[in-house]
């Protein structure tokens, strides 16, 4: 098995970023800024498992923020009802949105483009209308008094310690998605994603290969859920609607496809861009809509599959489109 990061290179930038992000919240600056970088490593766990699917096996789902929100129900009605920790939330969510996605998975497995899309869509819809007529869920009031969360006594109650914890969050995810992309299983996928009919003529066994990226992608998606539900103290259908899983494809496309850093590039710029641009949150939808009118067509391999290199004293933009597999 290749390590996560071939090259020391890369390795280093990695460590650096991550040591910035540590860094931010020890300079002085307004607690949003914090709980604005909380969010986007949320949403960074949540792309880089749709990312696992959609990125590397090629599947296209349009159900992952259905997953997302059962993770975060999940631990948040275990929370309010059970008053359970949240270790526990964290394995409960993972084992179900896990079981759940498998199930998915038989159900769709078979389909392909339009069809695939159209049968999650549905999937997801019916996993919000359970969400908002559910009266165990809260229904359209949602779900309030989730817990701070607690791990090993300590309770992680302030802006800058949750910031901290969903870092380690991404961290976590991230980590498991470099692994998993780098492994034979991992070559295994991203050979479906470029041909099927060329990987099944190779001995690879397709179905299986698309059924565990549905469970791995759905139980790390449900992680992610855990992180969002104790972030918030709150949860509510309203963020995991298909209108949600589009975004995340969104941000996925511009971050870059099949990219471990895709997917936190594509988070940082769709979650900071109407941060920036506050009076214009009302044409949210048509920000995103443009950033991918832009993006796909000049750099199809997303932001992160841009290199740069020199010829004749110039530096140009080279898209490498193994990127993906690099990773």
């Amino acid at each position: 098995m290749r390590l996560p990061f071939p090259s020391s290179r890369q390795g280093r930038a990695w460590l650096l970023l991550l040591a910035l992000a540590a860094a931010l919240p020890v300079l002085p600056m307004p607690s949003y800024v914090f709980r604005l970088g909380a969010l986007i490593f949320i949403y960074g766990s949540v792309v880089s498992s749709f990312n696992l699917l959609a990125g590397y096996c090629g599947v296209i789902s349009v159900a992952h923020a259905g997953f997302f929100g059962i993770g975060a129900y999940t631990a948040g009605l275990m929370s309010v009802h059970l008053h359970t920790g949240f270790l526990t939330g964290m394995v409960a969510a993972a084992l179900l949105t896990a079981l759940l996605s498998l199930v998915v998975g038989f159900a769709t497995v078979r389909l392909r483009g339009r069809y695939l899309i159209m049968a999650t869509l549905g999937i997801n819809e019916v996993i919000n209308l359970v969400m908002f007529n559910s009266e165990f869920t809260g229904g359209p009031n949602g779900l309030p008094g989730v817990s701070f969360p607690e791990l090993f006594g300590f309770t992680f109650s302030t802006t800058a310690s949750l910031y901290y914890l969903n870092l380690a969050g991404l961290v976590l995810v991230t980590g498991i998605v470099a692994l998993v992309v780098n492994s034979p299983f991992g070559r295994a996928m991203v050979a479906l994603r470029e041909d099927e009919r060329a990987a099944e003529a190779i001995g690879i066994d397709t179905l299986r290969t698309k059924l565990v990226a549905f469970t791995l992608a759905g139980a790390l998606a449900g992680l992610a859920g855990v992180f969002y539900a104790h972030n918030n103290q709150f949860v509510s259908y309203q963020t995991f609607t298909t209108d949600e899983s589009f975004i995340l494809l969104a941000m996925l496309v511009i971050g870059g496809l099949g990219t471990v850093a895709g997917p936190i590039i594509g988070v940082v710029l769709l979650l900071a861009l109407p941060e920036a641009l506050r009076g214009a949150a009302l044409y949210r939808y048509f920000l995103y809509g443009l950033a991918l009118a832009v993006v796909a067509p000049a750099w199809p391999a997303g932001l992160a599959g841009i290199r740069f290199r020199r010829r004749k004293g110039k530096s140009k933009p080279d898209l490498d489109r193994r990127e993906g597999e690099a990773a």
